[in-house]
């Protein structure tokens, strides 16, 4: 067995490899016993080696496209620190296994952010750029792109005025490489899959999303100011408050996908995804963002990353806005990082409630 880890370095090197390895396969592939592995990150490389136009297409038995450890898996890397940090570390460092091993179990979240990632010369600092820089090297405006849709700018009408890029083709062009890459996924409401005007953009990679958000536009301050000055006056109170809970919306859909494989769910579905309304009376519209589908059959969930407890109150508020908006619900879901507060066991009937530690409970 012979691998050949990161082969795209390779092939930049040896020109015609491919052409070489083609003949070589050809050739001996009837008389050799022997198992060549092709391992690459650059993804857009490696999928190039599958397309028609490649010598070594058809030559693979087995193509693996191994993707990121959900945030369960990913957690397995630092069980000592509480369900609440786990969150945390996982929004920020996601579930690539380098680097979720570089984290300290013997420093604080905060510590760990600091020194793999936001101080200057940090580890994963650099493993960001040097990335996205074999990646999108020859793709104009694609940092700008980024640090767009790291501001929370998910359409593409709003990408485009708030990016350096001349046009909509232009901004087409880039965001299908993005998604070839797979640094970037196009979401679709799972009630309007069809309509382009309301797909949203995001960034995959937790790592990338968290550098493009803090780091990348703050590089000329990073570098003059302590790393424990930065964080506080720019990461700290953003990051408690937005950031977390939003990647916290995320872990949730992807406890749902693993229950709802594993047959666990009162109310299985076919379809998870964000759910888009029109609300003309108040001349507004918007997204839910966490909604399963199973036929004709909703269930809503809401994602609570706060310190105190979700409160009958809450929940009540949070129906009535789905029912104005024409979502007809079987159940409501609700995920709290603090618990429930003031729940009555009859009004639990078409509640679905999962509390933090339900979702590291396997």
């Amino acid at each position: 067995m012979l691998v050949i880890d990161e082969y795209p370095y390779l092939q930049k090197v040896v020109k015609g490899l491919d052409s070489v390895i083609q003949s070589l396969i050809d050739k001996y592939k009837n008389e050799s016993k022997l198992k060549l592995i092709l391992c690459g990150s650059y993804i857009d490389t490696m999928k190039n080696l599958l397309e028609k136009q490649n010598p070594l297409f058809g030559r693979f038995d087995l193509i693996i496209d191994l993707k990121a450890m959900d945030y369960a898996d990913a957690a397995l890397f630092y069980q000592d620190f509480s369900d609440e940090d786990k969150v945390r570390l996982y929004s920020v460092f996601g579930g690539v296994p380098y680097y979720t091993r570089l984290i300290d179990s013997e420093k604080s979240v905060r510590q760990n952010i600091i020194d793999l990632i936001a101080s200057p010369g940090s580890r994963l600092e650099t493993e960001v750029v040097m990335f996205l820089k074999s990646e999108i090297q020859k793709m104009g405006n694609a940092y700008e792109v980024f640090e767009t849709l790291a501001k929370g700018k998910v359409k593409f009408s709003d990408i485009l005025s708030e990016s350096a890029v001349s046009s909509s083709p232009a901004l087409s062009d880039i965001l299908e490489k993005l998604q070839r890459m797979e640094l970037v996924k196009k979401y679709a409401p799972i009630n309007d899959e069809n309509n382009k005007k309301k797909c949203g953009y995001y960034i995959c990679d937790n790592l990338s999303l968290f550098y493009f958000k803090y780091i990348y536009r703050n590089l000329s301050r990073l570098n003059v100011m302590n790393p424990d000055v930065f964080f506080d006056r720019f990461i700290q109170q953003d990051f408690e408050e937005q950031y977390v809970p939003k990647c916290f919306e995320e872990i949730c859909r992807q406890y749902l996908v693993r229950k709802n494989k594993s047959c666990e769910l009162e109310n299985p579905f076919e379809k998870i995804g964000r759910y888009y309304y029109d609300d003309p009376v108040n001349r507004r519209n918007g997204e839910f963002d966490i909604v399963t589908q199973n036929g004709s059959d909703f269930t809503f969930y809401e994602a609570k990353f706060r310190s105190t407890p979700v409160t009958k109150a809450k929940i009540d508020e949070e129906i009535r806005q789905v029912n104005a908006a024409g979502l007809t619900c079987r159940k409501y879901g609700f995920f709290s990082r603090s618990g429930f507060e003031g729940i009555g066991n009859t009004d639990k009937n078409n509640l679905i409630l999962f509390e933090l530690k339900d979702l590291f409970n396997f």
